[in-house]
C-alpha cells in the first residue's frame, strides 16, 4: 500500500499527537499521507470526488468505524481501525502495536473480509420518507414517559408476532457484540450471512432473539399505544447516526444492503479467541 487516509476522533486524539506519529511514521516509508478530522456528525460522503487512496486507518473506537463506514459508501477502501476506546470488536488493533500494524499495510500482508450491511427505509402512507444502511444495526426504541412499545414485526410480508416492549433490535452479524448482545441476543461470527432480530425488555414470557436469513425482508409497524391519552414516542436509528422519529401505523423495512464494508485484518486470532479476550477485558 502507497497511499493512506488517516480519520482520526478528536476526542480520542486530542491534540492529534499520535496521529501525526502515525503519520510522521508512514511518511518516513515514503508513503503518501492525509489526515481527516471529521466531526463526529458530519453527513454525506467523506471523500472528494476522484480522490482514492489504498487504506483508511481509523483512530477510535467503534463508533468511530461506523461514521467512517457511513462517510466512505461505495468508495470500496479497505479499512482498519486503532482502538483508542474501551472495547473494540471492529477496531481489534491496539494503539501500542501500531508500528507492526502499519509495516504489515506498507508490505501488503494482511487479510481483507467483507462485512454485510442492512439497507432499511421509513414508510409512511405508503411513501418512503427516509432510507439508510447500517454496518452494525438499525434500532427501533422508545422515547419520553417510560412507557412500553407496542410493535408488529412480519418476515416476507408475513406476521410473525406482535409485541409490548421498550423497542428492537435488526443487528448484522457484525452489530451483534454491540447492543444486540447487551439485549440479551447471540454472538454471531462475522462472517455469517444472517440478520438477528433481538427485542429490547419484551413483556412476555417469549423474550428470544431470531436469526434469520440475510435475504429475508423485516418489516416492524408501530402500532397504536395501549392508552389512548398517551403520547407514544418512538424513534429508528441507524447504527447511531441517522435518527428518525415515527409515528403510528409507521413501518420500518430491513434487509440487506447491496453494499459492504470491507476490514484489514492483521489479529491471526479467531473470532472466538478475540471475543473471548474482549470479554476478559470488560
Amino acid at each position: 500500500m502507497e497511499s493512506f487516509l488517516l480519520i482520526t476522533n478528536r476526542h480520542k486524539d486530542k491534540e492529534l499527537a499520535f496521529t501525526n506519529e502515525i503519520k510522521s511514521y508512514l511518511e518516513s516509508k515514503n508513503k503518501s499521507v492525509k489526515v481527516m478530522v471529521p466531526e463526529n456528525r458530519t453527513s454525506g460522503n467523506l471523500l472528494e470526488d476522484g480522490e482514492l487512496f489504498d487504506c483508511i486507518v481509523v483512530l477510535g473506537g467503534d463508533g468511530t468505524i461506523l461514521r467512517t463506514a457511513k462517510l466512505i459508501e461505495n468508495s470500496h477502501i479497505p479499512m482498519i481501525g486503532i482502538n483508542m476506546g474501551h472495547i473494540g470488536y471492529l477496531a481489534e488493533v491496539e494503539r501500542e502495536n501500531y508500528q507492526e500494524v502499519m509495516d504489515a499495510l506498507c508490505d501488503n500482508t494482511f487479510e481483507l473480509e467483507d462485512r454485510m450491511m442492512l439497507s432499511g427505509h421509513v414508510i409512511r402512507d405508503g411513501k418512503v420518507i427516509f432510507e439508510a444502511d447500517a454496518l452494525n444495526d438499525v434500532v427501533i426504541t422508545r422515547g419520553g414517559f417510560l412507557q412500553v412499545l407496542n410493535y408488529e414485526i412480519s418476515v416476507n410480508g408475513k406476521v410473525l408476532k406482535q409485541y409490548k416492549a421498550d423497542g428492537v433490535i435488526l443487528a448484522t452479524p457484525t452489530g451483534s457484540t454491540a447492543y444486540n448482545l447487551s439485549a440479551g441476543g447471540p454472538v454471531i461470527a462475522p462472517g455469517a450471512d444472517v440478520c438477528v432480530v433481538t427485542p429490547i425488555s419484551p413483556h412476555t414470557m417469549m423474550n428470544k432473539s431470531f436469526v434469520l436469513r440475510a435475504d429475508n425482508e423485516v418489516s416492524v409497524r408501530i402500532l397504536a399505544p395501549h392508552s389512548a391519552d398517551l403520547e407514544q414516542l418512538v424513534e429508528v436509528n441507524f447504527d447511531g447516526c441517522d435518527r428518525v422519529k415515527l409515528q403510528e401505523n409507521d413501518c420500518v423495512v430491513v434487509s440487506k444492503s447491496e453494499k459492504t464494508v470491507t476490514l484489514i485484518r492483521m489479529n491471526q486470532l479467531s473470532f472466538l479467541e478475540t471475543l473471548h479476550r474482549k470479554m476478559i477485558e470488560e
